[in-house]
Protein backbone atom coordinates (compact mmCIF):
# COMPACT_ATOMS: atom_id res chain seq x y z
CA UNK A 1 0.00 0.00 0.00
CA UNK A 2 2.79 2.67 0.98
CA UNK A 3 3.92 2.17 -2.69
CA UNK A 4 1.14 4.19 -4.40
CA UNK A 5 2.02 7.46 -2.35
CA UNK A 6 5.86 7.00 -3.15
CA UNK A 7 4.77 6.41 -6.70
CA UNK A 8 2.78 9.63 -7.03
CA UNK A 9 5.92 11.30 -5.39
CA UNK A 10 8.11 10.40 -7.76
CA UNK A 11 5.85 11.29 -10.44
CA UNK A 12 5.63 14.76 -9.46
CA UNK A 13 9.74 15.12 -8.61
CA UNK A 14 10.17 13.45 -12.27
CA UNK A 15 7.94 16.11 -14.03
CA UNK A 16 9.36 19.04 -11.97
CA UNK A 17 13.26 17.86 -12.81
CA UNK A 18 11.66 18.06 -16.73
CA UNK A 19 10.29 21.33 -16.17
CA UNK A 20 13.14 22.56 -14.85
CA UNK A 21 15.18 20.94 -17.67
CA UNK A 22 13.18 22.55 -20.44
CA UNK A 23 13.43 26.40 -18.46
CA UNK A 24 17.51 25.99 -18.25
CA UNK A 25 17.35 25.12 -22.40
CA UNK A 26 14.94 27.96 -22.93
CA UNK A 27 16.40 30.43 -20.99
CA UNK A 28 19.78 29.37 -22.57
CA UNK A 29 18.98 30.12 -26.01
CA UNK A 30 17.47 33.24 -25.73
CA UNK A 31 19.26 36.17 -26.92
CA UNK A 32 19.86 39.58 -24.98
CA UNK A 33 18.39 42.38 -26.06
CA UNK A 34 20.04 44.88 -27.97
CA UNK A 35 20.65 47.97 -26.35
CA UNK A 36 21.00 51.70 -27.75
CA UNK A 37 24.26 52.19 -28.51
CA UNK A 38 24.09 55.89 -27.83
CA UNK A 39 24.13 54.55 -23.92
CA UNK A 40 26.94 53.35 -22.01
CA UNK A 41 25.75 49.87 -21.68
CA UNK A 42 24.76 50.15 -25.41
CA UNK A 43 28.63 50.56 -25.91
CA UNK A 44 29.81 48.35 -23.71
CA UNK A 45 27.30 45.51 -25.99
CA UNK A 46 28.65 46.46 -29.19
CA UNK A 47 32.82 46.46 -27.55
CA UNK A 48 31.97 43.09 -26.28
CA UNK A 49 30.20 41.73 -29.13
CA UNK A 50 32.73 43.17 -31.64
CA UNK A 51 35.91 41.65 -29.46
CA UNK A 52 33.95 37.94 -28.86
CA UNK A 53 33.34 38.03 -32.95
CA UNK A 54 37.30 38.57 -33.50
CA UNK A 55 36.19 42.26 -35.18
CA UNK A 56 39.20 43.99 -33.50
CA UNK A 57 39.02 47.10 -35.76
CA UNK A 58 34.95 47.82 -34.69
CA UNK A 59 36.26 47.25 -31.00
CA UNK A 60 39.11 49.85 -31.40
CA UNK A 61 36.61 52.56 -32.53
CA UNK A 62 34.41 52.15 -29.71
CA UNK A 63 37.59 53.40 -27.31
CA UNK A 64 37.86 56.72 -25.90
CA UNK A 65 41.19 58.55 -26.76
CA UNK A 66 41.80 58.61 -22.76
CA UNK A 67 41.93 54.98 -22.69
CA UNK A 68 45.42 55.09 -23.99
CA UNK A 69 44.64 51.55 -25.90
CA UNK A 70 45.38 50.80 -30.03
CA UNK A 71 44.26 48.37 -32.07
CA UNK A 72 47.19 46.05 -31.07
CA UNK A 73 46.05 46.05 -27.80
CA UNK A 74 42.43 45.27 -28.15
CA UNK A 75 43.37 41.93 -30.62
CA UNK A 76 45.62 40.58 -27.64
CA UNK A 77 42.34 40.64 -25.61
CA UNK A 78 41.16 36.79 -25.11
CA UNK A 79 37.49 36.79 -23.67
CA UNK A 80 36.45 32.93 -24.09
CA UNK A 81 33.12 33.01 -27.05
CA UNK A 82 31.43 31.03 -25.03
CA UNK A 83 31.62 33.36 -21.94
CA UNK A 84 28.42 34.78 -20.97
CA UNK A 85 27.79 38.61 -19.78
CA UNK A 86 25.12 40.27 -18.04
CA UNK A 87 24.44 43.51 -17.44
CA UNK A 88 23.87 44.18 -13.77
CA UNK A 89 24.26 47.89 -13.18
CA UNK A 90 24.98 51.23 -14.91
CA UNK A 91 25.66 54.97 -13.20
CA UNK A 92 26.13 58.01 -14.83
CA UNK A 93 27.29 61.15 -13.74
CA UNK A 94 27.57 63.72 -16.58
CA UNK A 95 30.02 62.72 -18.77
CA UNK A 96 31.29 59.50 -17.25
CA UNK A 97 29.78 56.15 -16.68
CA UNK A 98 30.43 52.96 -14.80
CA UNK A 99 29.13 49.89 -16.16
CA UNK A 100 29.06 46.97 -13.74
CA UNK A 101 28.75 43.34 -15.61
CA UNK A 102 28.61 40.06 -14.43
CA UNK A 103 30.92 37.65 -16.57
CA UNK A 104 31.08 34.03 -16.12
CA UNK A 105 33.33 31.88 -18.35
CA UNK A 106 34.38 28.30 -17.99
CA UNK A 107 30.93 26.98 -18.11
CA UNK A 108 29.59 23.56 -19.47
CA UNK A 109 26.59 23.67 -20.94
CA UNK A 110 23.73 20.74 -20.32
CA UNK A 111 21.44 20.43 -17.74
CA UNK A 112 24.80 19.11 -15.12
CA UNK A 113 27.00 21.48 -16.58
CA UNK A 114 29.81 22.80 -14.62
CA UNK A 115 28.90 26.30 -13.89
CA UNK A 116 31.80 27.88 -14.27
CA UNK A 117 33.53 30.95 -12.71
CA UNK A 118 31.76 34.28 -12.04
CA UNK A 119 33.58 37.68 -12.26
CA UNK A 120 32.57 41.31 -11.76
CA UNK A 121 33.33 43.92 -14.12
CA UNK A 122 33.28 47.58 -13.92
CA UNK A 123 33.75 49.40 -17.10
CA UNK A 124 34.46 52.98 -16.98
CA UNK A 125 32.79 54.91 -20.34
CA UNK A 126 32.85 58.54 -21.01
CA UNK A 127 31.59 60.99 -23.52
CA UNK A 128 34.19 61.42 -26.10
CA UNK A 129 33.67 63.39 -29.25
CA UNK A 130 29.80 63.42 -27.94
CA UNK A 131 29.63 60.38 -28.59
CA UNK A 132 30.11 57.46 -25.40
CA UNK A 133 33.45 55.42 -25.73
CA UNK A 134 35.00 52.56 -23.35
CA UNK A 135 37.62 54.64 -21.52
CA UNK A 136 38.85 52.07 -18.71
CA UNK A 137 38.49 48.74 -17.54
CA UNK A 138 41.20 46.28 -16.09
CA UNK A 139 39.50 43.39 -17.43
CA UNK A 140 39.10 44.71 -21.00
CA UNK A 141 41.84 47.11 -21.46
CA UNK A 142 44.73 45.37 -19.33
CA UNK A 143 47.06 44.63 -22.30
CA UNK A 144 47.60 48.30 -22.37
CA UNK A 145 47.57 49.13 -18.60
CA UNK A 146 44.42 50.97 -18.46
CA UNK A 147 43.07 50.37 -14.33
CA UNK A 148 40.00 52.85 -14.75
CA UNK A 149 37.41 50.69 -13.60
Amino acid sequence: MASGPNRVLAAVVGVVVLLAAIAGVVAARRTAPTLDPDTPQGVVQEYLKAVLAGDYPAAAGLLASSSGCTLSDVSSVTVSTSARIVLTDTVVDGDTAVVTVDVTEGADSGPFGDSGYTHTERIVVERDGGAWKIAGSPWLLYPCGSTKG
